[in-house]
């Protein structure tokens, strides 16, 4: 799915070097789109000892009003700096947490792999 088109005034927008209006536009692109990015608070093996679960607590989507089919389709999850494609992990809310669910073994050494390695970006914010 396509990011939403950014809710931004179109009729001041860039005019021939008019280096202003250039800046204004870039920040309220960089507002409207923002993606903020959290660490799991911890994470867990399952019982083969290759799947792992992420958890985000006290966390919440930030939902646009026009909702979509999967709350996956808010978030993206790296591992080592590098995107895990969407296909290979499953997302869900639990009262105030994030669960992100991986379905297939994403590392050979999963034991040595500590939360701070695992970065979920997206439209999330804190549960105040």
């Amino acid at each position: 799915m396509a990011r939403k088109v950014p809710n931004i005034n179109k009729s001041n927008i860039l005019q021939k070097r008019d280096r202003l209006a250039f800046k204004q536009f870039v920040l309220d692109v960089n507002i409207d789109t923002f993606i903020y990015s959290f660490s799991p608070d911890y994470i867990n093996l399952d019982e083969s000892g290759q799947l792992f679960t992420l958890y985000l607590l006290n966390k919440k989507f930030n939902i646009d009003i026009l909702e979509i089919d999967s709350v996956k389709d808010y978030i993206d999850v790296y591992l080592f700096g590098v995107k895990q494609p969407q296909d290979r992990y499953d997302v869900g809310v639990n009262e105030n947490n994030i669960e992100v669910t991986f379905l297939v073994p994403i590392t050979l050494a999963p034991a040595s792999v500590v939360a701070t390695d695992f970065e979920i970006k997206g439209k999330i914010s804190d549960i105040l």
